[in-house]
């Protein structure tokens, strides 16, 4: 009995020491917050590549730039409506848009006429299957962004409300552009369906 007595002892002894020290321990160390990168502006590649027309269909220098130039300017509002529905920023979409509709609906009705002139009867049905593929590829584009698509997205909206003017708009979708040209790839998957693209494109241009 005596023995057992003792070794309780001893074990109550040795506990009550270890809590001692650990109460001696220094603390751990705080953590760290690590803060997500400064947003950098543009969220996608800035450049889009038309469809090749067929060689039956000619264009000047002058008319190719200018639709190059439309081409940029749907690909902006592309990406930044992929940004709305991305990260809850259709306020966002909407000033734009208030902003800049008589601009990006021209570049609009170029890039319709341009596909009705290459594609005939199938125009219209070329011209979604394009937008829907570069808008699915500006979406994965946003995915390999992690945390910081939905900051960057914000960062686009604020530049491009700073703008002000379609001539500045223009030089800045084409001209400040951070990588090669998007070209809408047919064998990737579509995430997002061309009618709910649409629909958000429909109710901001009311």
């Amino acid at each position: 009995m005596r023995k057992n007595t003792r070794f309780r002892r001893g074990a109550i002894a040795a506990a009550a020491l270890a809590a001692g020290l650990a109460g001696c321990a220094k603390p751990p160390p705080p953590a760290v917050a690590v803060l997500p990168p400064a947003p950098v502006g543009h969220t996608y590649p800035t450049l889009v590549d038309m469809p090749p027309a067929p060689r039956y269909v000619h264009y000047t220098l002058e008319q190719k730039q200018k639709l190059q130039q439309a081409f940029n300017v749907i690909g902006l509002k592309s990406a930044l409506m992929v940004g709305a529905l991305s990260c809850g920023q259709q306020d966002n979409y909407d000033a734009f848009m208030s902003l800049y509709q008589p601009h990006v609906l021209d570049a609009q009705h170029q890039i319709d006429a341009y596909f009705r002139r290459i594609g005939g009867h199938y125009g219209q049905a070329k011209e979604d299957a394009f937008v829907t593929l570069l808008a699915n590829n500006q979406t994965m584009g946003g995915i390999g962004q992690g945390a910081v698509f939905c900051l960057n997205t914000q960062a686009e909206f604020t530049q491009a409300m700073a703008l002000k003017t379609p001539d500045a708009l223009d030089a800045w979708v084409t001209d400040n552009t951070p990588e090669g040209p998007v070209m809408p790839d047919p064998t990737t998957p579509t995430y997002y369906h061309h009618k709910k693209i649409t629909h958000l494109a429909t109710v901001a241009q009311q």
